[in-house]
């Protein structure tokens, strides 16, 4: 599979979806800042615990499913952008959450853990809410858009196969592979810069 068949957002993409996740809910908005911010699938999205999260550490403990490896991670804060505030989503949601026998962080208002075809039909009603196309409707979207994201801003391959948990780094190559147009435009920018 070559990257541009991949389903990624562009930064303006997601900004525009974490609004109107945040604007449907608090519970809705944490949970997809929690899985773009550390490459989280549905299904880690919904196993994730209360006791996960460390506030006084400002950490998150990321249980990896198929293989993926486990982590401990920084929540993320992008200074001056308050819509990229982990510590202040989850605790916004966990202010209004409704208490239950089991400690998932994302529950129901049955008070159950909610599942993974829930988790896809909300992303899915939100991402059509903001107009995005279908190859954009789906949660695991976000964990490209992590990848991408930190490709372009000139991240490593070993610090995206960090953040992502990949076991491999041939997962992580996945999304290193330039297109002929990254190509065509790091010559442009090489003959600029020289002459």
């Amino acid at each position: 599979m070559n990257r541009s068949r991949i389903s990624y957002m562009s930064a303006d993409q997601l900004e525009s979806f974490l609004k109107a996740a945040k604007a449907y809910g608090s519970r809705e908005f944490c949970m997809f800042l929690f899985s773009v911010s550390h490459g989280a699938r549905a299904s880690e999205i919904a196993n994730l615990r209360i006791d996960d999260i460390n506030f006084k550490a400002g950490q998150v403990h990321i249980q990896r499913l198929k293989g993926s490896l486990d982590s401990v991670q920084m929540m993320l804060k992008v200074k001056g952008n308050s819509l990229f505030d982990e510590a202040a989503a989850f605790k916004a949601w966990l202010a209004v959450r409704k208490t239950d026998a089991d400690n998932f962080v994302f529950n129901t208002d049955q008070s159950t853990r909610i599942s993974r075809i829930r988790i896809y039909q909300i992303f899915k009603k939100i991402a059509q809410s903001v107009g995005l196309p279908v190859n954009l409707q789906h949660p695991h979207c976000l964990r490209h858009s992590l990848c991408m994201l930190m490709m372009q801003s000139g991240a490593n391959a070993f610090l995206i196969k960090q953040q992502a948990g990949h076991a491999s780094l041939s997962s992580t190559n996945f999304y290193l592979r330039p297109t002929d147009s990254d190509a065509s435009a790091a010559a442009i920018k090489a003959f600029n810069s020289i002459f």
